[in-house]
């Protein structure tokens, strides 16, 4: 993750373009790894440095605090935030720093670890670096990666397999591939082969304020017509600084991080229109893997007809051009002499058979 250019840059340039929050204070790093935001606050002018990390990467993040010169700002503590008592670290901290942020903003749950520091140790009016983080939720079009999963699955359309049929578990095997989630970046703008279809439908994302809950609701206005192949989370985390707010965001629409973007596919695509109204929400439940089972409901507002009060849009035109056109023979028939008896006689000739096309035409109607 040191790697990754996006996420690190983004955190140095909040913890360091707002030192006035970080001078003389006293800071927590949750989860801190190999420490790199610890030294980033000491760098800031923080006093004091509490470098909490549950693993034995606490002992690498020891030495490269060591080789920097900051072992007397920065206290490395191996423990789990839940084991930390104020004999350790004092009461309170006036400062929060951590990478919680997992794929799709919750993976791994290392936010609700960065809650239980906040609970604990932080003091009124303290500050958390992130702040805030916005749960993005995208539809796209990707008939390609739709194709691509149904093709794994072709296996089990064998029939003869050492004189065994495998069909039986075809259905089973695609119901475990599409829910799987795909971790990857992709271009929401790249054309496909249809000219008018994009991969995303809607350019607009709904932006879900992250307070821990559990379902997520979410509309989309699309801006094309097309088909929806599946939903892209990412997240948007912003630092509230008093000197300046720094925004990292993780989406299709900024350079590739780490966290990429999850993509849940719908098994099968859902068809819309421009300007159509799509709603749905997200379940997420907890579960022992330190994620979460997540479960997507997509729908169409329901249209209502009054059928008491139809159209009779292509009925009716057809039968008021032959009630027009009878009237006319009738008129003409009182106005012309009797010298025209033989022009008249071709109109009953062509009336008659505007009678047989209609007829014809509405034979299959039934009699009421």
């Amino acid at each position: 993750m040191l790697m990754d250019e996006v996420r690190t840059s983004h955190y140095r340039n909040a913890i360091l373009n707002n030192r006035a929050d970080f001078q003389d204070k006293i800071v927590m790093d949750v989860g801190c790894g190999s420490g790199i935001l610890s030294l980033f606050a000491a760098q800031a002018g923080a006093r004091k440095v509490y470098a909490i990390e549950a693993s034995n990467m606490a002992e690498s993040a020891r030495k490269l605090i060591d080789a920097n010169g900051f072992s007397q700002i920065i206290e490395v503590i191996q423990s789990k935030i839940e084991d930390i008592t104020e004999d350790m670290i004092g009461k309170e901290v006036d400062i929060i720093v951590s990478e919680p942020l997992g794929t799709f903003l919750l993976n791994e749950r290392m936010l609700e670890t960065y809650v239980i520091a906040r609970e604990k140790f932080l003091i009124a009016g303290g500050k958390m670096f992130p702040s805030t983080a916005h749960f993005c939720i995208m539809p796209f079009y990707d008939e390609s990666i739709h194709l691509e999963q149904q093709n794994k699955c072709t296996f089990w359309d064998n029939k003869n397999f050492y004189g065994l049929d495998l069909t039986c578990l075809k259905e089973k095997a695609v119901q475990e591939k599409f829910s799987q989630p795909l971790i990857d970046t992709y271009d929401p703008n790249k054309k496909q082969i249809n000219h008018f279809k994009l991969n995303s439908l809607c350019t607009n994302p709904d932006r879900l304020i992250f307070d821990f809950e559990s379902y997520f609701f979410f509309k989309h206005r699309m801006e094309k017509t097309g088909l929806i192949h599946g939903y892209a989370l990412y997240f948007d985390a912003i630092f509230k600084g008093s000197q300046q707010y720094v925004t990292l965001q993780t989406g299709p629409f900024t350079q590739a991080t780490h966290w990429y973007q999850t993509r849940l596919l719908l098994r099968e695509p859902l068809g819309v229109n421009k300007g159509q109204l799509v709603n749905g929400y997200l379940k997420m439940r907890a579960n022992k893997e330190q994620t979460f089972d997540v479960s997507i409901n997509v729908e169409i507002p329901v249209l209502n007809f009054d059928m008491k009060d139809p159209e009779y849009r292509g009925v009716y035109q057809n039968y008021s051009e032959y009630y027009n056109y009878n009237n006319q023979s009738q008129n003409q028939q009182q106005y012309y002499s009797q010298n025209s008896n033989q022009q008249i006689q071709g109109q009953s000739q062509n009336n008659q058979q505007w009678n047989q096309q209609y007829q014809n035409q509405y034979s299959g109607f039934p009699n009421l």
